[in-house]
């Protein structure tokens, strides 16, 4: 049987070209900081600000023993900081520490140096039109997460904002 001829659309090949790429960097992100992969999401997130236990569990898709287990390690590697709520003694708050942002800046900066001089070399109106290719592509796959978690097509529309929608709320926020 002969298969198909299949001509992957340019766009498509650059955004798995970005995919790999930044799931190798995040990986060795990872082993620089002495991180689990899934530590590291959640300092991402964290980079936006404090956040609850619950919604970093809700987020990263993980159980509350999973994500209290990621947030010990985190502590005990020194790079969150864990409080209690003080009007909801239930609800666990977490904070990136200055020492981790120090850590992130140091392994992070130079990827961000070098993107920033890319798109200073750019138009502004291209520098946009890249931009706006981007979240089109990144909103499309999050569309299709949405679809695949979504019992219904009702369901899909009470994630709008939500922390769990799979990052909307950090890009835009």
């Amino acid at each position: 049987m002969v298969e198909p001829e299949f001509d992957p659309d340019p766009l498509l090949v650059a955004v798995r070209r970005l995919g790999t790429t930044l799931d190798r960097f995040d990986e060795t992100v990872a082993r620089a900081l002495g991180v689990h992969r899934s530590d590291l999401r959640a300092m991402h997130l964290l980079e936006h600000g404090p956040v609850t236990a619950g919604a970093l569990a809700s987020h990263l898709e993980l159980t509350t023993g999973s994500v209290t287990a990621l947030i010990g390690r985190l502590v005990t590697g020194g790079l969150v900081t864990r409080t209690v709520d003080e009007a909801d003694r239930r609800v666990v708050r977490v904070e990136l520490r200055p020492e981790a942002w120090q850590r992130l800046a140091a392994v992070y900066g130079p990827a961000g140096q070098r993107v920033t001089e890319l798109s200073a070399a750019l138009s502004a109106v291209r520098r946009r039109q890249v931009t706006g290719a981007l979240h089109a592509v990144a909103d499309e796959l999050d569309g299709l997460l949405d679809e695949r978690d979504a019992p219904d097509s009702t369901s899909r529309a009470s994630h709008a904002g939500d922390l769990s929608s799979r990052g909307r709320r950090c890009r835009d926020g």
